[in-house]
Formats: C-alpha cells, structure tokens, sequence
C-alpha cells in the first residue's frame, strides 16, 4: 500500500475512534468511571483525556501512526511522533468539518 494512501486512512481512522471514545454512549461509563476517581492523579489525566477529543487524538495518532504507518524521515522515534502529530492535526480538521456540516444540517 503506498504511503500516502496509509497516512489517509490512519488519519481517518484517528478521527473516528477519538469521535468514539470522548462522544459516544458507550464510552460514557468508562468516563464516569475515571470520574469518580479523580482524587488520583492519573485518574483525573485519563478522565481530562477522554474528555477532550483535541486532547485524546493526539495519542490516538501515535498510535494509529505506529502501528500502521512505516515512514523512515530522521530516527524510528522521531518518525514516530512526526506522524502522530502529523495524523492528529488532519483527523483534527476532519473532525472540525463534520461537526461544521452537523451544525447546518438543522
């Protein structure tokens, strides 16, 4: 599969897994979960995540990124994260567009 055809369909698949994860009614007892543990700080990172999809699709990137795209720029690391930035701020602007054609559809 060429490289560019990867990059789109990690990028889409980002968008709709943090779609699911922080908006979804089935996600919703696992926030409730994190939640109510927010004495502990991990707790409240992960609850904070979930709840904010800017926030959350920034490691669903780099793992989206990691497991499906193999890009050798500078250093495996580095490519690692260069791509899961690179996948998050495109599912971010996808995502950006569906919510503004939401808004219009009423």
């Amino acid at each position: 599969m060429d490289t560019f055809f990867t990059i789109v369909v990690a990028i889409l698949v980002t968008e709709a897994i943090t779609e699911i994860v922080s908006k979804s009614k089935i996600f919703e007892p696992l926030h409730e979960w994190f939640f109510t543990r927010r004495e502990y700080r991990v707790f409240k990172f992960i609850h904070l995540l979930l709840d904010c999809p800017y926030c959350l699709s920034v490691w669903v990137g780099t793992l989206v990124g990691f497991s499906i795209v193999d890009i050798d720029i500078v250093s495996p690391y580095l490519d690692w994260f260069i791509v899961g930035i690179l996948i998050h701020r495109s599912s971010n602007i996808i995502h950006n567009i569906i919510d503004r054609t939401r808004k219009n559809d009423f």
